[in-house]
């Protein structure tokens, strides 16, 4: 995913709801790999390692500019699209998802996950 300036606006789409008003507050975009298998040598030294689940992994709370009405966030499981000002867009895997209501703004906060041997849709 393409870097995401604070306080610009990104298009996140996910069922029917596909909306350009989303500003990160906070997003911690990470490449996680859940699955190593490290091959020692006879004295115990690496040789190698091949990593099994290469991935992806985006946290952030998003402020939802102009939202009206109720918003319900994505399921687990579901598939999330993320598209910033500048760049292309990417589909995720949705891990947790919740939207929070103030006086001053309504707040997605997603937990996402793009597994590169995986196809969300």
């Amino acid at each position: 995913m393409a870097a995401v300036v604070q306080g610009t606006t990104l298009m996140i789409t996910f069922g029917s709801y596909a909306y350009t008003g989303f500003i990160p507050e906070t997003m911690t975009v990470s490449y996680p790999n859940g699955n190593v298998k490290v091959v020692r040598g006879v004295s115990g030294e690496t040789l190698t390692k091949i990593y099994m689940d290469p991935s992806q992994s985006v946290k952030g709370d998003f402020i939802i500019l102009g939202a009206t009405g109720t918003i319900i966030p994505p399921i687990e499981g579901a598939a999330v699209t993320l598209t910033p000002p500048t760049g292309t867009s990417t589909i995720y895997g949705c891990i947790s998802a919740e939207v929070s209501f103030s006086a001053d703004e309504t707040k997605l906060t997603l937990d996402l996950i793009k597994e590169t041997s995986m196809t969300y849709a």
